[in-house]
């Protein structure tokens, strides 16, 4: 469980990490190419739901011990 639980968190981190410095420069750079802007829609989905599911199985944890 404790493996799941930081690979979970590692995963988390780097797809919330890499969205946002892409969403940055995107921004930065005036970038209005819809494909690009879906993909990272995309990317920040499933990173909320990854961080959801992080809380959950860490949650889950430390209520079993």
């Amino acid at each position: 469980m404790k493996t799941l639980i930081i690979t979970s968190g590692i995963i988390t981190n780097l797809l919330l990490l890499s969205t946002a410095i892409c969403g940055f420069w995107i921004r930065a750079n005036n970038i209005n190419d819809i494909s690009s802007i879906n993909f990272h829609v995309t990317i920040g989905s499933i990173s909320i739901v990854l961080a959801v599911l992080s809380v959950v199985i860490l949650t889950r944890s430390l209520l079993k011990q």
